[in-house]
């Protein structure tokens, strides 16, 4: 006794939950043809993280619920020995795999060998966090840094190694059980059991159970139980045991799996049908209460709870319509395979042997002390105490082919026909078509709900108002008068598909291609949502507030007061679950040929007919999935490129186009029903419902900081809100980095700078210009016409001297001079107004010097004119300022000189051209600068045509030695000019 107190302090508490039903688990296998390294799998195991991994002979595989990844000697070379037996986390999150080679760490997605001197048996991590290793020589322990031996007292060999609930080991061995704990052993006195036989053991709820080749013994809160193969087992040998959360133990053998219900102590094991024979060697519950199985030779399995069981008796029929009648029958119309009737595990067929008028069954209705009526495309049925009763057009029906029934409160019948509505009563059939208010005589679904109508617009008992759907909206009939409510209404559809009485008055109305319409307190409401079916086949409301809705797509159950409250709007979510094949469903096409096309039972269950048989629910029972999906980043590619995965931010170089995210939502009980959800955190304003698409794509990403988000939702829509994030930086190419952008600025102002200087250049040039033009005008108005002026001024005076004297002739050839003198001046003005300049010979520099030369001598003042050197054509500008300049030095000699006799001698050398100018006159003193300023403008002149033409003027003079005036100017090369001197 004491031994069983013992056991029972240090067991785990027991778990309450419903039995499990062995006969509605859903069942799963993979082998290698869908991925798996290897078929015999010794053990499996949920990682922190979430993945499933299974150990094979062939190595590692880490399972998401679709893919498996596979690790061993082939691509891994810390794998020296791909022959793997057992798996285990530490409490820092790494994995440590036994090999027959040692053993290998995976950690921070890098593995890692160590190596052994002989094969891992069993691996488990003791309360102090070290690993504790059983091989064939032994215990070791590893702390981190080494492995070390770790010896059993009385020198015990091991056999067995498990962990206890409360994080201890036990160690069974040759000399018995040994409870290790806090790096110290303790002897677990075991009275009846061999020591050296124990293969396994583990916790039970209360308790321990101990396995050996033969021998099951549970010692649970005071109890002693133990099963033997061969007697409680119909096998030769136990080779797995699990305690799962929810009470049961289940034994793998090598004859199948085989499931025991720990609350009741006296039932026995029962086999589990779907894996028939198989040799089980691991039995696993993951975290959603999910059992998974590993075979010998078969691979991997799972059992998973479902939501939906079938007859088996049905499964090969197509069900168009189904009820219960008051006896509790159920009763089940097909598609040309008559009408059935299933009670107590028992199923009675009738068909057109038994009277009915047709195989095919459109409509039911249960009728009065068990009886049925049954609609057919031949006619109406009644079954009372199994004898048949047929009606047809010949006895007042508007039409054979009978597409609903209801029965009324009051006992009568409603028939719902293709050419109107017949209401069976007092023996004789009445008809209401569209003479009657109808706007269709296609009927289909009528309901006549049972509760009262509090709307304000009706007074009256909704007990005396039968809805009708029709092709056309939706008809009441009330006291004989029909009205029809379509689209206008508020309804969101016309064509009605099924009807549905709710709580509080409310009618739930489904539609063909429209979804989903309530009425209530007089107002239609369209609830057409994209979260919806849009075809309903039926409706039913389960006792918990709940609607489910049929569809060709599944069944859909989701809250009616959230759906009220939510409405039509798509912002908000009524958290709808769909239910499938995964669930249990036969299949997922929900039968819409007939009416009713769904029941709910007096016991409170849900049946739905289908093209499969029947799915039947129980609300009371269902098996919720609360946990939130662990979410994993599987894969980040660029350009089809794998990048490796890291907790910190990743750069990522430009000049890259793709980006895609492969992620998992790691919940196992529907895989195929979890759905996604991500958003590119710097790119994206809201999220992206992905649905069960596991990966996502982004193209031409703009340089900047990104994080990657998804969540992730389990079958029933539980969302894991953190998920899982991946941050990256797209890093921007050279020219829209900060140093180049800065260069650039740099260069732009450069450019700026360059340009306002260029600017101001030019505008100082046009300056000069403008300047040097208004200085060239100067002086031409000085060379020219002030010197045409002062000749003729000069010939004017000896005009008037010689009229004094009465010398008509001589002033009439003075007068005729200042006439040559005024053309002379005009031309020149021209000439300097138009710039017409030649080339020819008869205006070259010689011919226009000699013409100078001869305007300007007088008889007091010879001028004696010497050309020199062969002559050279220069440009006209050249030949004008030189020109000007001789024209300027004569006419100071005119003026001021008072000399009596002037020599001109122009020279052409081979690369310039000397002008030499001297008279005998008075002089001057050639340094005095202030003759400019007492208005003598003639030498700057003179000056600056020099600079013009980039020659070398010397003014030579002094008072009473005459003056000589020199200009050496250069002569351009020309292509074809000769250059001899």
């Amino acid at each position: 006794m004491r031994l069983l107190f013992f056991w029972t302090l240090c067991g785990v508490v027991a778990l309450s939950a419903s039995a499990q039903d062995i006969n509605n688990l859903g069942h799963q296998s993979w082998s290698t043809e869908n991925g798996l390294p290897q078929n015999s799998v010794h053990q499996i195991f949920q990682s922190s993280d979430g993945y499933i991994w299974i150990a094979t002979e062939d190595g590692i595989a880490r399972f998401d619920g679709i893919d498996f990844k596979i690790f061993n000697h082939e691509n891994v070379p810390a794998f020296t020995s791909s022959d793997t037996c057992c798996i285990v986390e530490d409490a820092h999150g790494a994995l440590w795999i036994g090999t027959s080679d040692g053993l290998v760490q995976y950690a921070k997605n890098a593995f890692r060998h160590y190596p052994l001197t002989d094969v891992v048996v069993s691996l488990a991590i003791g309360d102090d966090g070290d690993l504790v290793v059983l091989s064939g020589n032994g215990l070791l322990r590893f702390d981190g840094k080494n492995l070390s031996p770790l010896a059993l007292p009385s020198s015990a060999t091991p056999i067995a190694l498990a962990k206890a609930a409360d994080g201890g080991l036990w160690i069974a061995s040759t000399a018995g059980v040994f409870e290790y704990r806090h790096g110290d052993f303790r002897s677990v006195p075991l009275p009846g059991i061999a020591a050296g036989s124990i293969e396994a053991m583990g916790s039970l709820p209360g308790g321990i159970w101990i396995r050996t080749t033969s021998h099951i013994t549970l010692i649970q809160s005071g109890h002693l139980r133990t099963l033997e193969a061969g007697h409680d087992l119909p096998v030769t040998r136990i080779q797995s045991v699990l305690a799962d959360s929810r009470g049961d133990l289940w034994i793998g053998t090598n004859q199948g799996l085989f499931v025991l219900d720990l609350r009741d102590g006296n039932n026995s094991p029962q086999r589990q049908s779907a894996l028939s024979t198989s040799s089980i060697l691991s039995t696993f519950e993951d975290r959603e209460g999910n059992l998974w199985v590993g075979t010998e030779t078969s691979g991997l399995d799972i059992l998973r709870r479902q939501n939906f069981r079938t007859v088996p008796e049905l499964s090969d029929r197509v069900i168009t319509a189904i009820v219960q009648t008051s006896d509790g029958a159920m009763w089940a119309g097909t598609n040309g395979d008559g009408l059935d009737r299933w009670q107590g595990g028992k199923l009675q067929h009738y068909s057109v042997h038994n009277g009915l008028l047709s195989e095919i069954i459109l409509a039911l209705a249960p009728g009065a002390d068990g009886s049925i009526w049954v609609g057919t495309p031949d006619g109406l049925n009644h079954i009372e105490a199994g004898k048949v009763t047929a009606y047809t057009s010949a006895d007042g029906l508007p039409d054979d082919l009978i597409r609903s029934l209801l029965v009324g409160g009051d006992g009568s019948l409603w028939i719902g026909t293709r050419r109107g509505l017949a209401h069976w009563a007092d023996q004789r059939f009445t008809v209401f078509t569209q003479a009657n208010g109808l706007k269709s005589n296609l009927i289909g679904a009528l309901l006549q709900p049972r509760a009262s109508d509090s709307s304000h617009d009706l007074s009256h008992d909704l007990s005396h108002n039968l809805w009708i759907g029709t092709l056309n909206g939706l008809s009441r009939l009330h006291d004989g008068s029909i009205s029809t409510y379509t689209t206008k209404d508020g309804l969101s559809g016309d064509v009605i598909t099924s009807l549905s009485e709710g709580q509080h008055g409310t009618l739930w109305i489904g539609t063909k291609g429209d979804g989903l319409s309530s009425y209530a307190n007089g107002v239609f409401t369209s609830l057409h949502r994209s979260d919806l079916p849009q075809t309903i086949d039926s409706i039913l409301k389960d006792d918990h507030g709940n609607l489910w809705l049929s569809s060709i797509h599944g069944i859909t159950r989701l809250s009616a007061a959230s759906l009220v409250a939510c409405g039509a709007s798509p912002e908000c979510n009524p958290r709808p679950i769909s239910y499938g094949r995964s669930d249990g469903m036969p299949t997922e096409e929900a039968s819409a040929t007939g009416h009713p096309a769904a029941w709910k039972t007096i016991e409170g269950q849900l049946w739905f007919a289908t093209r499969k048989g029947v799915a039947i629910a129980d609300p009371d029972h269902l098996s919720e999935n609360h946990i939130p999906p662990p979410v994993v980043i599987e894969r980040f590619m660029l350009d089809d490129m794998e990048l490796p995965l890291s907790a910190t931010e990743q750069s990522i170089p430009p000049g890259h186009n793709s980006f895609a995210f492969q992620y998992a939502g790691l919940s196992y009980a529907a895989p195929a029903k979890v759905r996604y959800r991500y958003m590119l955190e710097g790119f994206d304003k809201q999220w992206t419902q992905a649905g069960s698409r596991r990966i996502a794509y982004y193209t031409n990403l703009p340089a900047r900081h990104y994080r990657f988000h998804v969540q992730a939702a389990n079958n029933d829509g539980v969302w894991n809100e953190t998920g899982a994030s991946l941050r990256f930086y797209v890093k921007p190419p050279f020219y829209r980095r900060l140093w180049f952008l800065l260069l650039v600025v740099l260069g732009i102002a450069a450019i700026v700078v360059l340009l306002y200087r260029l600017r101001l250049r030019r505008l100082h040039q046009q300056f000069q210009a403008v300047l040097a033009e208004r200085n060239r005008v100067a002086r031409e108005i000085h060379d020219t016409l002030a010197q045409s002026f002062v000749g003729v001024s000069v010939q004017l005076e000896l005009t008037a001297q010689l009229l004094a004297h009465s010398q008509i002739d001589a002033a009439g050839q003075q007068i005729d001079r200042t006439r040559e003198y005024v053309r002379d001046g005009l031309a020149e003005a021209r000439r300097s107004i138009w710039d017409l300049r030649a080339a020819t010979a008869q205006h070259t520099l010689p011919t226009r010097l000699t013409r100078l030369a001869e305007r300007s001598s007088t008889e007091n003042l010879p001028i004696q004119l010497n050309i020199g050197g062969t002559y050279r054509p220069v440009a006209a500008a050249l030949e004008d300022e030189i020109l000007r300049i001789a024209q300027e030095t004569l006419s100071n000699v005119a003026r001021h000189a008072n000399a009596s006799r002037v020599a001109i001698d122009l020279r052409y050398h081979s690369n310039r051209l000397t002008l030499t100018i001297a008279d005998n006159g008075r002089g001057f003193d050639a340094t005095d600068n202030s003759l400019t300023a007492k208005g003598h403008f003639g030498l700057q002149g003179m000056r600056e045509r020099a600079m013009q033409i980039h020659a070398q003027l010397v003014i030579e003079s002094a008072p009473g030695q005459g003056t000589t005036v020199k200009l050496e100017a250069p002569i351009p090369a020309q292509k074809g000019t000769a250059t001899n001197g």
